[in-house]
């Protein structure tokens, strides 16, 4: 048999995902694409147990090994450009909150988040399951089998990461994420199968979000300082429980055992931020006094992205040696006493 002579470029593959009508029934039909940086192999997690077993030799016998790809998280990561359409749809999926019509996307302080039985049917929105692909559209070998599409049901999006600096193309907003699947992926679909990707039509890749609207922000407490990049990242992380016959979880529980919300920001040292070394040397969370909160432009208007945390304990202040001193600042938001305030807010328009 011939050597092939078929070459693939990184730039072939593409990230896709689409809501579920069913919890963990894959839905392939006129997929969301994600404008990635670069493709990354999904971490499929199989068990493999290579432990010796008692026995004549001391080497690894065939019999000791043991394999098995069933109950077992699959993991997706990606990093890309955030924008209007794939943004709004990923933070509704990690808040669990159906943006209302006011491009915002909260979580409250009493958030306890009822479990996602596959085999369901699933809400309307985007706040239970999505199918997830990984797709090679290029033509791979010869017959029947030349798709090498991968295709992870059930999943949900565990972390994200919302970051963007002012010196990088223009304060473009980018974003990094994790999905998480507990279902048996289809790692082989076959050309001409019903189960083969479509993606939507719908341009979006130019609809992007800028930090350049950040004029006026509160930092830790510090209104109207300047700021040269930001990075919040929340992690709403998912437990598998149950099992079928075909291997897959039945039953998705977030937020176990919290929902995490932190924000990283580099601002100006200077006349209005210079005490915050001492803030965060001093601070005291025993009163509402003691908390500190942070607002980056929350403003109305098209491609907006906005933080909103009222509560927040300032967890590292350092130097950052830019073109001028600046600090690095990180905060992580807290609950206050009363259980239906809100967590944290997002705006991102759509």
């Amino acid at each position: 048999m011939a050597i092939s002579t078929t070459s693939v470029s990184p730039k072939d593959f593409q990230l896709a995902f689409i809501k579920e009508a069913t919890a963990g029934t894959a839905v392939v039909a006129s997929m969301n694409l994600i404008n990635i940086d670069s493709i990354e192999m999904p971490t499929l997690n199989q068990l493999q147990v290579t432990d010796v077993r008692h026995g004549a030799g001391r080497t690894l016998k065939q019999v000791d090994a043991f394999t098995t790809n069933q109950l077992t998280v699959k993991e997706i990561s990606f990093s890309g450009i955030a924008d209007k359409v794939v943004l709004p749809l990923l933070l509704e999926n990690i808040t669990q909150d159906v943006e209302g019509g006011d491009d915002l996307y909260e979580i409250l302080n009493n958030y306890e988040p009822g479990g996602i039985a596959l085999g369901t049917t699933a809400v309307s929105d985007n706040t239970s399951t999505f199918t997830v692909v990984i797709d090679n559209p290029v033509v791979v070998g010869s017959g029947s089998d030349t798709a090498r599409s991968m295709i992870f049901k059930g999943c949900v999006l565990t972390s994200l990461t919302i970051n963007a600096d002012i010196g990088e193309e223009s304060g473009r907003v980018k974003m990094s994420g994790t999905f998480k699947s507990g279902s048996m992926p289809d790692l082989t679909p076959t050309s001409g199968e019903s189960n083969l990707p479509t993606f939507g039509n719908t341009a979006h890749f130019d609809d992007n979000y800028f930090m350049s609207d950040f004029s006026t922000t509160t930092v830790a407490g510090v209104s109207e300082c300047v700021m040269k990049s930001f990075s919040l990242t929340i992690e709403n992380d998912a437990q598998f429980m149950g099992h079928d016959a075909d291997g897959n979880y039945q039953i998705i529980q977030r937020a176990l055992p919290e929902v995490i919300a932190t924000v990283d920001t580099v601002v100006k040292y200077d006349g209005k931020t210079a005490n915050l070394i001492n803030a965060f040397d001093s601070q005291s969370l025993g009163g509402e006094s003691g908390h500190v909160d942070i607002d980056l432009q929350m403003a109305t208007g098209t491609n907006k992205i906005g933080i909103d945390i009222d509560h927040t304990m300032i967890t590292d202040v350092s130097f950052s040696e830019e073109e001028a001193m600046f600090l690095s600042v990180s905060q992580k938001a807290i609950a206050d006493a009363t259980g239906a305030n809100k967590f944290f807010t997002i705006k991102a328009t759509n």
